[in-house]
Order: structure tokens, then sequence, then C-alpha cells
């Protein structure tokens, strides 16, 4: 009896969160109104609560969940050849165990993920954003200049890349803050951002930074190189918000950024959006010479932190942690983002990260 009442609770909750799911899917305003209203509360109860722990919680509940995932297959089997007469019983309580752990993460992937990308987009709001090779140029152009300035205020290693002179964190928070004057939904309580325990994985992966949407973290890779940093960590609290979509989180991430009196967080803005815009002028003969003139104005700073990941030395001294072969690891990553990106209705997938673009030309063409 009492298994069947369990069974019966989670079939009601799993029929309830389809149902939020479908409602979200086929009337996008209620979806707007969850996140303007509701998710905000839930973000912050998680976050405040998860806050209090000094490690990425959401990342040791992956490990642990792979390491339940192990022992139930092979505990399985062994207790179902043992049991005999009690196979019944023993079969129920596996299945009550792992259908409790996967109605709860239904559920919280419900509330704090799925719903998130039936909102309606900032590309829709705005309404179409095209642009030209010569807008997107120019605008390049104009953030090279302002990069340059900066890349002469910040400091520097022997390497020649950029360090931060101390803890950006309170000042990420403050800049979400200040972006919430524009953008009221930014003002808000941010817990501090955990660094990432497994940061070997994650560099394989290409991961500056993850939101883990069961346990409202916003998490970064440690490994990284400081330019990276101020920008991730604005771009996490982002989806900690409910701005789910990565153009988006990108975008906000940039303005977050510019708000500050730091040089550093406004050159690790600039920076993270050039690459962008470089990448979608496309193979124009025209649009390449004159980026490459461009490109040859960058001072030698600007050049040194751009698309700079991790160090090298990182990778080499690090490397006895490799499990998967880092191409395999990262191409299995890849797949699982785009697919989960279209599943959720992000028809170009992995893809919708160039979408940065547009939302920066609008910005610098005289749009919000």
């Amino acid at each position: 009896m009492k298994h069947r009442t369990s069974f019966l609770t989670m079939l009601v909750l799993w029929l309830l969160c389809i149902g939020v799911n479908v409602l979200a899917h086929v009337w996008p305003q209620a979806a707007d109104w969850y996140i303007q209203n509701a998710f905000p509360a839930l973000s912050d109860l998680w976050s405040f609560l998860t806050g209090w722990l000094p490690f990425s919680l959401g990342e040791w509940l992956i490990v642990a969940g792979l390491c339940f995932a192990a022992l139930v297959l092979v505990s399985f089997p062994l207790c179902m050849l043992l049991a005999k007469k009690r196979r019944r019983s023993v079969a129920a309580v596996y299945g009550e165990v792992c259908g409790w752990v996967l109605t709860w993460l239904f559920s919280v992937l419900t509330m704090h993920f799925f719903v998130l990308y039936q909102g309606t987009p900032l590309s829709e709001t705005l309404g179409e954003v095209t642009y030209t090779n010569t807008e997107v140029l120019d605008a390049y152009e104009a953030l090279v200049q302002e990069a340059n300035a900066l890349s002469l205020e910040v400091e520097r290693d022997d390497t020649g890349h950029m360090v931060l002179r101390d803890d950006p964190m309170e000042e990420a928070k403050a800049c979400m803050q200040r972006l919430g004057g524009t953008y009221p939904q930014y003002v808000a309580y941010y817990p501090d951002a955990k660094a990432i325990h497994h940061a070997y994985f994650f560099t394989q992966q290409g991961l500056l930074g993850i939101y883990y949407p069961f346990t409202m973290e916003a998490n970064y890779n440690p490994a990284m190189y400081d330019v990276n940093l101020p920008v991730t960590l604005c771009h996490e609290y982002t989806h900690l918000r409910g701005n789910i979509f990565e153009d988006e989180a990108g975008y906000y991430a940039y303005k977050a950024c510019m708000t500050s009196a730091d040089p550093q967080f406004r050159y690790s803005a600039l920076v993270s959006v050039l690459g962008w815009l470089e990448l979608d002028l496309g193979d124009d003969a025209a649009a390449q010479e004159r980026l490459q003139e461009i490109d040859a104005s960058m001072e030698p700073g600007l050049c040194t932190d751009m698309y700079s990941f991790v160090p090298a030395e990182y990778i080499e001294t690090h490397a006895d942690e490799e499990i998967l072969p880092t191409s395999l690891v990262s191409e299995v990553a890849d797949t699982v983002m785009d697919t989960s990106l279209k599943v959720n209705g992000v028809s170009d997938g992995i893809h919708s990260y160039h979408g940065l673009t547009a939302l920066v030309l609008h910005d610098r063409l005289g749009g919000e």
C-alpha cells in the first residue's frame, strides 16, 4: 500500500510538470509571467541556501548522480539474483527510490530550466535585427579602439596576459545591480559564484562557466585566463534571474560590465564580444581584408588576450586527469548542448550564441 501511494504521488507530480511544460509552450505569456514574478523568488531562496556552501553543490550532485546510477546498475541485478522469493519487493524498493530521484530532477528542471526557454526571447521583442558586414566592421573597429585604450590600463603577467588586481566578485554583483537601473529584473540578490573543482574536465568542454538549475548556483572555471572572469561572472548571474538564452546572457553580461568604473571589467566585456563579431563576418573577401587592417591596429596586449581560454601549461600539468580524449569530450558536450537547445525550442541550437552580434549591433546603432 505504501509503495502504491508513493507511485501515485509521483505520477501526479509528473502529470503536473508535464502540464506546466505544455502550458508554457502553448502560452508564452504564462512563461513570461513566471519568469518575471515567481522564478526570482525561487532563485533567491535556492541561491541563498546553496550559497552557504563553500563548494559547488550542483557539481557534486552530478558526481553523486553518476555514482548512484552505477550503483543501481550493479546492485539491482545482484539483489534480484539473491532475493529469490522477495524479488517483487526488491524491485518495488528500487523503483520507488529511482522514481523519486527522477521525479525530483524533472520537477526542478521544469521550474528552473525548461519553462525559462518558453519565455519571449529578446530577439522577438526587438523584432528582426538585420545588419551588413560594413556595420559589423564599423562596430568591430570602434570596439577595438575602446579595447586598445583599456588594454593599456590593466595589469599583465610575464606572458603579457591580463591579470586581475583583486577579487572581482563584489564588483560583478555591483555591475548587475547597476544593470538593474535599465532592466529592473537584475536588481536582486546574488550569491558568490563558485569555482568548479573538476576544472580540467570542464576545460576539455571549453566551458568558461556553467549554471546549475537544480541548485541555482553560478559557477566558473578557475583555470581560465583572468580576462574572461569578470564577464563570465556577470553572464552566469544573468541565468540566476531567469535569462536562459545564451546570446542574451552574453549581451546582458557585456552591458553589465560596461557600467563599471573598473577598466578590467569593461575590457573583459569588450574582449568577449569582439570574437563573436569577427566570426559573423563570413568569408567575404572585402570584409576579411578590412578585418585584417583593423586587427593590425590592435595593441599587443589585446592581441594576446583575444581568444585566450586557459594557459597551455595548465593543460600540460593536468594531463594526468584526462579520462577521455579532449576531442571526444568536446564533441559530446557540443552535441548535448545543441540537442538540449533544440529540444527546448531554440531552433538554431548551439549556433544561437551568434545572436549576440545582432544584439550588440542593435545596441550600438541606437537600439534599447
